[in-house]
């Protein structure tokens, strides 16, 4: 009884935080369930989808040795605007860059560490993810609302 009552209690947390409810977003991709977005992203969230309001922003930091930095950190398509971070240079070994949910919908945050680099294509630089070593490669979904 108790374990059942535990469940519950988790899935009303969960129906009542707002996020965690799958939704058809703009796109017409499934919105999967996801996280509130904390102060700071890390290369530890890679993989996970967080959410956010519109006009919140998110902080992306990465962390590394200083001859395999991480690449400036970009952002999928335009739900996500690059704002200034007015916090100052960061220590040496980190790479970061601050976003703005500019308007709903959702964003794949990328990096990618040596021997991973940007290409060039169409729309941009990007980062070939999938090809790069898992310990070499950064992907976290933001999904503003």
């Amino acid at each position: 009884m108790r374990r059942i009552s535990a469940v519950l209690a988790c899935l009303a947390v969960v129906a009542s935080a707002g996020c965690g409810t799958a939704q058809a977003t703009a796109t017409g991709h499934p919105t999967p369930p996801c996280l509130r977005a904390n102060n700071v992203i890390t290369q530890a969230d890679s993989g996970k989808t967080y959410c956010v309001r519109v006009g919140d922003q998110v902080a992306v930091i990465l962390h590394s040795a200083e001859k395999k930095l991480w690449l400036v950190p970009l952002a999928s398509g335009n739900v996500l605007k690059g704002v200034p971070n007015g916090a100052g240079a960061l220590v040496v070994g980190a790479t970061g860059r601050w976003f703005k949910a500019a308007k709903p919908g959702r964003s794949v945050l990328t990096s990618v560490r040596p021997p991973c680099r940007a290409v060039a294509n169409s729309a941009g630089p990007a980062y070939p993810v999938r090809s790069c070593a898992v310990k070499d490669r950064f992907t976290v979904t933001i999904v503003a609302r």
